[in-house]
């Protein structure tokens, strides 16, 4: 039996969160999502949740996409990260990317998310689970 697509979201805009998952629910994903926005829930989901994917907006409370990947690195865990953000410019996003992050799609994009998602995965070999 495959397993569902295990999404850790990093986003500190509830309706943003909703239209990140509408997005990609459209699409025909099959996964679950679990939305956090604090650097404690964030690391304490990597070890719990055990996401094959990280989607995180840029700019949280005293907290950044930068500061999160290099979290996932210390733990040691080593998911697709890929940058959701409506906050930044695409040059801005695209340097983020030079500093570790997978990939990047901004919020005004969000119909390109599903495919943006299953290009990182594929380059990560994630376990078995099932998009559809």
């Amino acid at each position: 039996m495959e397993k569902a697509l295990r999404i850790l979201m990093l986003e500190d805009s509830p309706d943003d969160a909703e239209l990140i998952k509408r997005e990609l629910t459209k699409r025909g994903m099959h996964f679950t999502a679990f939305v956090v926005d604090t650097r404690a829930e964030f690391t304490k989901a990597l070890l719990t949740f055990d996401p094959d994917i990280v989607l995180s907006d840029h700019a949280l409370p005293r907290f950044n996409s930068i500061e999160a990947r290099r979290i996932c690195q210390q733990l040691g865990i080593d998911v697709p990260f890929v940058l959701v953000t409506g906050a930044v410019t695409e040059e801005f996003a695209a340097s983020c990317v030079k500093k570790g992050l997978d990939d990047y799609i901004l919020k005004t994009n969000l119909s390109q998310l599903p495919i943006i998602v299953e290009r990182n995965l594929v380059r990560k070999q994630p376990r078995g689970f099932n998009l559809n």
